[in-house]
């Protein structure tokens, strides 16, 4: 049989060329790609922005095609952040991707997120793309603003990044809005898409009823398959951890008001968030805004980690917290959840596929520190559930992420497309 011919644009180059992702220690669409190529049947090419110029490579059974994506100079910064990015161009990259079709002649392209900027390529080829969901911007538009903060709280204390640069998060607020005009436009020319959970269905279903809907579940990092239901945190203080990234909607202040609801209780708690630097203005943000100090409310701010230093701490934990105000399957709830450690999570976007209430996880409404707050205490006090909850959500993450299951899910996928199989 011949092999399928499967083109990558990707936000990230994956394994090569050195460069990975540096968020938290990688993503997973480098772990993605580790699987894909042990197998046979496929011949893979991966296309991702570079802001150098590389030429093309080939590293074992992975053909790679950067693609020359300069970083913009101190003018063009200024013409963005002033306007210059509600000026989508459609155009973009076509011509580059165009010629990487043409050289690598694939018989199907994956498409990793409808935000990639390599998205122009949607009704702009004849070959099949497959879009798989990640972020979905007009969701992420209509939760952007945690309560309490908008476009005007931002304009006093003066800041440079807000009244001057113009990069900071009313920028990031107007970006989104024109992005997600333009996500509305792509989601029209997409023909298949694939998903891994019941939101990613719904919202294909709303937006590009027309397409074909496949499921996937994601892979995680091969360090979390080898600490899987490893977990068996017992401290005297009550350990918290959560991984989010300074993102405005992500619950930072969440994390804020449920601790200080527990530092009123008496709780001896610490609470670790990984993904933020302690003295990061976004830190200082939310301090001001809600007039909490991490300090006081026992709040550590551990920065960027890679993937071992994020095990040592979800080990070394009693209890995982995910506030997002809005998510789809974040990367590091599952990969808590694998570890074995109780995972507490906001009932917003694709969180609820990925956890049963009371059996796996437990699930609150988003902007509910209370209930976050009472579960903890619950957690810390009844050892039975929470080993019960640890042993059956690591058992389900086994099963959702599962190595194999996944290979011949995405090789079942491909062919389906290619040969028009479904």
């Amino acid at each position: 049989m011949m092999k399928i011919r499967v083109l990558w644009l990707t936000p990230t180059s994956g394994t090569n060329q050195g460069i990975t992702n540096t968020y938290n220690g990688g993503g997973w669409v480098p772990s993605l790609q580790k699987l894909l190529n042990s197998e046979s049947e496929i011949e893979l090419a991966v296309a991702f922005p570079s802001k150098s110029k590389l030429p093309y490579s080939k590293n074992g059974n992975t053909n790679y095609y950067p693609i020359y994506t300069p970083e913009k100079s101190k003018l063009q910064k200024i013409k963005f952040y002033y306007g210059g990015y509600r000026n989508i161009a459609p155009q973009k990259h076509i011509l580059e991707i165009q010629n990487v079709i043409n050289d690598f002649k694939p018989n199907v392209i994956h498409l990793f997120g409808i935000e990639n900027p390599f998205a122009s390529i949607l009704g702009r080829t004849n070959i099949p793309v497959i879009v798989y969901l990640q972020g979905i911007l007009n969701p992420c538009k209509n939760a952007f603003w945690p309560q309490g903060l908008n476009k005007v709280s931002l304009l006093w204390p003066f800041s440079k990044r807000e009244w001057i640069i113009k990069n900071g998060y009313r920028y990031a607020y107007n970006s989104i809005v024109r992005r997600a005009e333009y996500e509305m436009e792509l989601f029209k020319k997409i023909k298949y898409v694939m998903g891994r959970t019941q939101w990613d269905y719904d919202i294909s279903r709303l937006y590009a009823p027309h397409s074909k809907y496949f499921h996937l579940d994601e892979v995680l990092r091969d360090e979390f398959y080898e600490n899987a239901g490893s977990w068996n945190g017992n401290n005297k203080k009550i350990v918290i951890t959560s991984t989010i990234s300074e993102t405005i909607y992500k619950g930072f202040d969440i994390i804020l008001k449920t601790a200080r609801i527990l530092t009123g209780t008496g709780i001896n708690f610490q609470w670790n968030v990984i993904g933020i630097k302690p003295n990061a203005e976004f830190v200082h943000l939310f301090e001001k805004n809600y007039h909490i100090k991490c300090q006081g409310v026992n709040i550590k701010c551990v920065g960027v980690l890679n993937s071992s230093e994020i095990i040592e701490y979800l080990l070394h934990s009693d209890i995982f917290v995910h506030p997002s105000y809005i998510d789809n399957s974040p990367n590091a709830l599952c990969e808590a959840q694998i570890l074995g450690i109780p995972v507490i999570a906001t009932y917003v976007g694709g969180i609820p596929s990925l956890i049963d209430h009371a059996q796996n996880g437990f699930l609150v409404p988003a902007n509910d520190p209370y209930s976050i707050s009472y579960l903890i205490q619950n957690l810390s006090i009844d050892r039975a559930l929470a080993d019960r909850i640890s042993n059956k959500g690591y058992k389900t993450a086994l099963v959702r992420h599962d190595r194999d299951k996944i290979l011949c899910g995405m090789l079942s996928i491909y062919k389906k497309v290619v040969y028009e199989d479904y």
